[in-house]
């Protein structure tokens, strides 16, 4: 592995660790954003599945 990839990993890492104790109480996303989110990551599903054929 290289030293930039290692770096990167742990920096990442930090980042996840440390930033929910940053940040205030969050409310959970609307229900229009699930929805949202759950057809792009489908469509993303089947483009990736379509192009790998």
């Amino acid at each position: 592995m290289d030293t930039g990839s290692v770096l990167l990993f742990l920096a990442v890492a930090a980042i996840i660790f440390f930033c929910p104790l940053i940040m205030g109480p969050l409310n959970p996303p609307a229900l229009p954003l699930m929805v949202a989110f759950a057809i792009v990551l489908g469509a993303v599903w089947i483009a990736l599945n379509h192009a790998s054929k």
